[in-house]
């Protein structure tokens, strides 16, 4: 049996464009956009991020682990807000060993990040590193 629902459980977040007429973002919206080169993903992200608009970030890691890319430079300076869901992608991002530079974090970010850091000291290598495995970041600024 088959139900159809014509109106989404969740909202729908709206995923910009960069370089678009409007410059403001509205909450439910974030901002993506990324570059490559050889096997690294440059991503640069704004707005904010949780479990109702982290799902572009997460198809866009997900193809780029399918095409090959095996780094992950992170730029997250304009993020305004985050939760787990952000965790969650990295994590999912560092598995199977693929590695992370947070190259730029916002204070949203490095709050979640110390909460991170405190919860699984033991597990990381490096302050605003995300994850179990071998994956390694470097501190934005250092």
């Amino acid at each position: 049996m088959t139900t159809a629902i014509g109106v989404p459980i969740l909202p729908c977040p709206t995923v910009r464009i960069p370089g678009a007429a409007a410059d403001k973002l509205k909450p439910s919206e974030i901002d993506l956009s990324c570059t490559s080169h050889d096997d690294i993903l440059c991503v640069h992200l704004r707005g904010e991020i949780d479990h109702f608009t982290a799902a572009p970030l997460r198809v866009a890691l997900t193809a780029a682990a399918a095409y090959g890319y095996r780094h992950l430079d992170l730029d997250t300076r304009a993020v305004a807000f985050c939760d787990s869901a952000l965790l969650g992608i990295i994590a999912a991002w560092c598995r199977q060993g693929r590695t992370l530079t947070h190259t730029a974090s916002s204070r949203a970010v490095a709050q979640l990040l110390r909460i991170e850091r405190a919860l699984h000291c033991d597990e990381l290598e490096n302050p605003d590193t995300v994850g179990q495995g071998p994956c390694t970041a470097q501190e934005p600024g250092r």
